[in-house]
């Protein structure tokens, strides 16, 4: 590139000796050349700090703009690196974005119950749905009856059960509450609300569709009659009760009543045409009586019952069917029932005892029980002569079955009363695991008309 003819070359005379002389102070291009010191530096440009003294109001040179302009330049980059830097970060935002969408720990539990609660509110609309179909029962001293045509009042239905329960027949003593599940109403006009209505009225609730939610068991609609107690007071003044027609007319009550030795009741009216009876239908007046049996004492406990059949059942053999008689009897002493089993001959057919002098004071004889073996459990003529006595007697049949057949009856001066064994004998009771009761569901009764 520096090749050089050394003919009109800029370094021309540089070979062969004749060099280029880059000065020196002894001749050469550059012998007049005066070097410089800090003193001639000085004189040609001045003394910065003479300078200074000379013209101290002088400014100072403004270098702002080229200092703004550089940091301008800076803050640019410095925002071109943050960007790159930014990039990556805002992608890891949107992650944690993403992140937030997701529930919260402390959401899970209320999912959780949301979700209880969906499900609990849908099994119990299901619930409802097959509680509308359910017919209401008529409960009042320990009777339950299905109520089969719901649209009666209740007034309607207080009516037709005040032939069985009399206690039902004034209206104005009786007030009705309706209990269904958990839900418990009073009956504010029984005289113009429906059964089915009033019944329908609670189902639409809120209040009842929440109590299914936790209802366990069997719901049922409980319709209850309660009565009140009634006014004390003396009987109508124009009414009264005699012992004798003479006492019923000598009164002067325009109507009387009089009970007769046929064991009725004869209404007494009498004017100046004379004195009227006929047969009394009703005697509001003088409360109704049934028959029956209050008890005095405990029931006899189910353990002497079951001591009584496996007895009887030992009566019974391959080769004999055998009668057998037994006394319980009620000590004053101890509070306690005690049986026993007198001597006797006895058959098939029959049994042949005495019966024990005891000191009643101390000792009451309750029961007379005697068995029919096979037989059914129907007391019989012979029976029907000697339990004359004012007691209790039960007779126990076909002990060839696993449970025998029981028929318990009052002899009330001969006049006998058949009562349900459960009036004087203790249920049979035991434990077992509640499981098998909610396993059990009463089936609903189909409609009428519904294809089979």
């Amino acid at each position: 590139m520096f090749e050089n003819d050394n003919e009109n070359g800029f370094f021309a005379g540089m070979g062969d000796g004749d060099g280029l002389d880059l000065g020196s102070n002894t001749g050469g291009d550059f012998a007049d050349f005066t070097f410089l010191d800090d003193k001639n530096i000085g004189d040609i440009f001045g003394d910065e700090k003479e300078d200074k003294a000379a013209a101290p109001d002088t400014p100072e040179p403004d270098t702002s703009d080229i200092f703004s302009v550089k940091k301008t330049e800076n803050e640019a980059e410095e925002a071109k690196n943050e960007k790159k830097v930014s990039e990556p970060k805002a992608a890891s935002n949107e992650a944690e974005k993403s992140d937030t969408d997701k529930p919260a720990a402390a959401e899970v539990p209320d999912l959780f119950e949301a979700a209880i609660a969906k499900a609990e509110k849908k099994q119990a609309e299901s619930a409802k749905s097959s509680l509308t179909e359910k017919l209401p029962v008529f409960s009042y001293a320990s009777v339950k009856e299905e109520i089969v045509d719901t649209s009666k009042t209740f007034d309607q239905l207080r009516k037709e059960k005040s032939e069985d329960f009399p206690e039902l027949d004034d209206s104005s003593s009786v007030t009705w509450k309706v209990e269904y599940g958990k839900i418990t109403k009073a009956v504010p006009t029984p005289n113009k609300t429906t059964i089915a209505g009033f019944k329908s009225q609670i189902e639409n609730s809120k209040e009842f569709l929440d109590s299914l939610k936790k209802a366990k068991g069997e719901i049922e609609c409980k319709v209850t009659p309660s009565v009140t107690a009634k006014k004390k007071g003396v009987i109508s003044p124009y009414k009264g009760v005699f012992n004798s027609v003479d006492e019923a007319v000598a009164s002067g009550k325009k109507i009387a009543f009089v009970p007769s030795e046929d064991g009725r009741v004869y209404e007494i009216r009498n004017n100046r045409i004379g004195t009227f009876i006929a047969e009394a239908d009703r005697v509001t007046i003088v409360k109704k009586v049934r028959a029956g049996f209050i008890p005095a004492l405990p029931k006899i406990p189910y353990s002497i019952l079951s001591e009584l059949i496996a007895f009887f059942k030992a009566c019974i053999t391959e080769t004999s069917e055998l009668e057998a008689l037994a006394y319980i009897y009620w000590s004053f002493y101890d509070s306690k029932y005690y049986v026993y089993v007198p001597k006797q001959e006895v058959s098939k057919d029959s049994v042949d005892t005495f019966l024990p002098d005891m000191d009643e004071e101390k000792f009451v004889l309750a029961m007379e029980v005697h068995s029919h073996n096979t037989m059914p459990a129907v007391f019989s003529c012979i029976d029907n002569k000697d339990e004359r006595a004012t007691r209790i007697y039960t007779v126990i049949g076909r002990l060839d079955k696993v449970f025998p057949d029981i028929t318990t009856r009052i002899s009330v001066g001969g006049k006998f009363v058949e009562l349900n064994p459960d009036a004087v004998f203790e249920r049979i009771e035991g434990d077992f695991p509640e499981s098998w009761k909610d396993a059990v569901c009463k089936r609903q009764p189909e409609e009428k008309g519904a294809d089979l």
